[in-house]
């Protein structure tokens, strides 16, 4: 058997082995956010900015009708 370090914010912390996520892009956004936010903290940045910041993130997600994964720099134009 083969021991994996556990790092912190590892995704195999999070997930059950040999169970699919139900939404996997959203669950990945959503964890991307979550992440970003915990980084934003460790900067002991003021929460009003942090969530204003996520806003932005979510609100960008919903116009551009995609993940960031796939954002373009047309989109960013648009």
């Amino acid at each position: 058997m083969e021991i994996v370090p556990r790092t912190p914010g590892a995704a195999r912390l999070h997930l059950a082995d040999g169970i699919p996520l139900l939404r996997p892009e959203e669950q990945m956004f959503t964890a991307m956010l979550d992440g970003w936010r915990n980084q934003q903290l460790a900067r002991n940045l003021a929460l009003a900015t942090i969530a204003a910041r996520e806003r932005a993130a979510r609100a960008f997600a919903v116009h551009a009708d995609a993940f960031p994964w796939l954002w373009t720099a047309a989109l960013l134009d648009e």
